[in-house]
């Protein structure tokens, strides 16, 4: 069993369970709770932006997860991961209020590296690695 596999169960009965209080706030919850309205996941019955951990599941099968991530305000902040069915890790994004800030990753499903570089604050910095190929430089990554 991959260790992805077993903390994804983990998160999983966590917030079956209900015992998640991540981040000292609310309990994670599914993805489909929220809807997105003018830019910002709020929640479906309150229309209030949400701030905390989500996760979503595939259809087919419940016990996998699909995404994780944590939302600031209703907008993507820290590291928000994407899964293929087979558990492994799909993407590897960083965000920072809503924009692309920090290290990205992604990956084919057999976890081959399709691409990799980073953001600094929505903008493309640093070296950048391309499966066809491609090795871009765009200007450095500021240190803050």
């Amino acid at each position: 069993m991959s260790q992805f596999s077993l903390v994804a169960k983990m998160v999983w009965c966590m917030m079956v369970l209900g015992v998640s209080f991540l981040n000292g706030q609310e309990q994670i919850i599914a993805m489909e709770e929220l809807v997105l309205e003018g830019g910002r996941f709020v929640h479906s019955s309150s229309g209030e932006p949400y701030s905390g951990d989500v996760m979503s599941v595939f259809p087919t099968d419940q016990t996998k997860t699909r995404e994780l991530g944590t939302l600031k305000e209703g907008r993507w902040h820290g590291i928000y991961e994407t899964y293929y069915f087979n558990g492994q890790l799909e993407s590897k994004i960083s965000y920072s209020n809503g924009e692309f800030d920090g290290p990205l990753e992604r990956y084919y499903f057999d976890g081959q590296v399709i691409a990799r570089g980073t953001y600094d604050k929505g903008t493309r910095c640093g070296e950048w690695f391309d499966v066809d190929g491609t090795e871009d430089s765009y200007p450095p990554c500021s240190d803050s």
